[in-house]
């Protein structure tokens, strides 16, 4: 018994133990820079989706999840609040850059960036599910301690010997390996659960899907590259925790960092989730914090002074990451959450615009269970929200969306109408009977009604046509193999435009 407890305590100290901060910082630099391109895209995106006016019906929203009303937005906040709000949020990630009141600037982008995904809830994705849980890190991190642009200015040679030799608390920083460990075990075994991961074909499907910059450019022809690389996703994934494990200098966790950096650059560079994918990447200045320090010091490690510390920063971590994987534990139990409520209509395939009412598979409303939602909601008043199964729904969610617009009986850009944003591509999906989390079935048709409502509103608002508009939709199943796919063609809606209100 003596020799458990020792080890326990030993285990302990080694959670606890003093880290560099000056790794840590440097990734605090990072994390704001991300931040503030983030914030500017959704500054942008405020008349189409934050805003009253948008996209979406808040108030629906609200009433199908009265719990999104946790947060500093309101039903009566105009454009110009959000516009403001974004606005702080944006000169509030210079401080954190800069090293000033990082904790306190921190603050206001997690209440900001939190109250911004519940009102948007619909259209939450994993660049809005990562840029808050950073900001929840930097909350509990100990941060702000080194790469002070106060201190440089004041004295460069000295500041910069003194940050690196300062030490900080080192659990809160290893509760967030936990959560990094967490992410990546669960999206990349997840994967082996689905069939296209499993036979080579789902990169393809998912660089065919509106998320992928260069959509239209695949084609059967790459499949075998493509392959390639859905094998090396499918491997790759569940290896990353072996990075926060293998000693300094190891040179498998060097052959792991060029493949993780290179994952998730190629995934920049390719699908419309920069952020997330940016932010992912600069985690690995924590992994190999060891060996920078290293370097810094010119090829000597020291190992980091100071005794162990936990304190209430080390509380809350430690009670986060532990909802947080009996949460994703718990999903084990629904494998099968987000089935899509839809199925294809194999007898049209013609070019025919026929109205198609989409077809339920069952009268089932996909979500979570009981157990899964008591430590989701721990988590969501907490602010967080997250779900860590990516493109593991692919086999289910295998749709693009196709659209044309006529006007007075000429061809008109159907960008101009429909959002080609992720954003914008999320809410197509809801118009087509695909949903990404539970919809009350009583009110599906009221949120898809409301949709194309609020499009064609936008439509007359900013493209100001004059005569009849017809807008049809090519729905199309992705063809794994490269195939043509499977396609619903039917007309959306028709309407004129008064003045900035469509009339049908």
């Amino acid at each position: 018994m003596q020799d458990k407890d020792g080890a326990m305590q030993r285990l302990w100290r080694a959670f606890t133990r003093p880290v560099d901060a000056l790794p840590i910082d440097l990734f605090r630099i990072c994390v704001g820079v991300v931040l503030l391109a983030y914030f500017i895209r959704t500054f942008c995106e405020v008349a189409d989706f934050s805003g009253p006016d948008g996209l979406l019906d808040h108030e629906l929203i609200l009433k199908m999840y009265w719990f999104t009303e946790i947060g500093i937005f309101r039903p009566w906040m105009g454009a110009e609040w959000f516009y403001a709000a974004f606005g702080i949020a944006i000169a509030c990630c210079v401080p954190l850059i800069l090293g000033y009141r990082v904790k306190l600037f921190a603050v206001i982008l997690y209440v900001i960036a939190v109250s911004t995904y519940r009102r948007n809830f619909i259209v939450m994705y994993v660049d809005d599910a990562i840029m808050h849980l950073l900001l929840f890190w930097m909350i509990v991190l100990p941060v702000g301690r080194t790469l002070v642009l106060g201190d440089w200015l004041k004295d460069r040679g000295a500041a910069w010997s003194k940050w690196k030799d300062v030490t900080v608390p080192g659990a809160a920083l290893r509760c967030f390996f936990w959560n990094l460990i967490l992410l990546y075990l669960v999206a990349g075994l997840w994967k082996w659960t689905s069939p296209m991961w499993l036979n080579g074909t789902a990169l393809y499907v998912v660089f065919k899907l509106p998320v992928s910059y260069f959509h239209n450019f695949w084609n059967a022809s790459h499949m075998p590259l493509l392959k390639v690389f859905n094998y090396g996703t499918l491997v790759l994934e569940p290896l990353v925790p072996l990075m926060f494990f293998l000693r300094r200098g190891s040179r498998l966790k060097y052959i792991l960092l060029a493949a993780f950096i290179g994952l998730h650059i190629l995934s920049a560079l390719t699908l419309n989730i920069p952020f997330a994918n940016i932010a992912c990447a600069a985690t690995a200045i924590l992994m190999f914090r060891e060996e920078i320090m290293t370097f810094l010091r010119g090829g000597k490690y020291v190992e980091p002074a100071g005794k162990p510390q936990f304190g209430f920063a080390g509380v809350i971590s430690l009670f986060m990451v532990v909802m947080l994987t009996f949460a994703m534990i718990s999903g084990v139990m629904m494998m099968n959450w987000r089935t899509p409520p839809r199925t294809m209509r194999s007898d049209v395939a013609t070019s025919n615009t026929v109205p198609i009412k989409p077809q339920l598979v069952d009268g089932r409303a996909d979500g979570l269970g009981s157990v899964q939602m008591s430590f989701y909601s721990v988590l969501w008043l907490m602010g967080i929200a997250q779900q860590y199964q990516l493109f593991n729904w692919i086999d289910d969610r295998n749709y693009a969306t196709h659209y044309r617009v006529v006007v007075d009986g000429k061809e008109a850009d159907p960008d101009a109408m429909f959002v080609r944003s992720l954003r914008g591509v999320l809410l197509d999906f809801y118009i087509h009977d695909i949903t990404w989390m539970k919809v009350p079935p009583e009110n599906r048709d009221e949120l898809r009604q409301s949709i194309l409502v609020r499009t064609a509103n936008r439509y007359c608002r900013v493209a100001k046509p004059v005569g009849i508009v017809e807008a049809h939709s090519s729905f199309e199943r992705i063809d794994p193999n490269g195939g043509p796919g499977e396609f619903d063609n039917f007309m959306l809606m028709k309407f004129s435009c008064e003045g900035e209100r469509a009339v049908y």
